[in-house]
């Protein structure tokens, strides 16, 4: 599982722009403001050809982000997680239109993703079912501007996961590997190798 903790800014380095900066940020890097709109992972992931689970969470609706974590978790193949996280020193403020407003969040349901609480539609009313295998409707919920959809976005189970793609043809057990060593070292010592010691034998006889 790779979570991206995405708070606009390098804050460990001191307030340095990174890729999702927004357009405009002053920082030590660009003290006249950032001249780039940002990245948006969550886009950029779904491109990836192979992709098989993409969401998107907020760190101030724990309950939210627990379920993902534990859906990425359990899923098989690579997932990928980004967090909408505020940086406390630099970009405190950064969030406040989502935070602020319940409406800016775009809950997604769906009985094969996450399903919200009672008390999560009480505060959050707008809730609209989405199935997480409909590619293109990800990308379009993946970049809503102003308003940010969360929950899981993109799942395919039918990926296959990298560890299947490089599973090797023959199973190797410690023996083998053993033995396959034991041949590769006899080649290097300096007693000639089992076989020929025997076959030495037969010849002096």
């Amino acid at each position: 599982v790779a979570m991206m903790h995405d708070n606009g800014i390098y804050g460990l380095t001191k307030k340095q722009a990174s890729p999702t900066s927004p357009l405009g940020l002053k920082s030590n890097t660009t003290p006249k403001g950032t001249f780039l709109e940002p990245l948006n992972p969550t886009v950029t992931t779904l491109g990836v050809q192979n992709v098989s689970f993409v969401a998107q969470a907020v760190e101030w609706i724990p309950e939210l982000l627990y379920s993902i974590i534990k859906e990425a978790y359990n899923h098989h193949g690579f997932s990928f997680i980004r967090i909408m996280q505020r940086c406390p020193h630099y970009t405190n403020l950064m969030f406040d239109p989502l935070m602020r407003d319940p409406n800016n969040l775009i809950f997604l349901n769906h009985k094969d993703g996450i399903q919200s609480s009672d008390a999560l539609k009480k505060v959050y009313k707008n809730q609209i079912e989405h199935d997480p295998s409909d590619m293109a409707r990800a990308r379009e919920l993946a970049d809503q501007g102003e308003k940010l959809a969360v929950g899981i976005l993109y799942r395919d189970e039918n990926i296959a996961a990298y560890d299947e793609l490089r599973k090797p043809s023959r199973v190797f057990t410690a023996e083998l590997k053993q033995a396959a060593l034991e041949q590769e070292f006899d080649k290097f010592g300096i007693d000639p190798p089992k076989n020929a010691k025997e076959n030495s034998g037969e010849n002096g006889r």
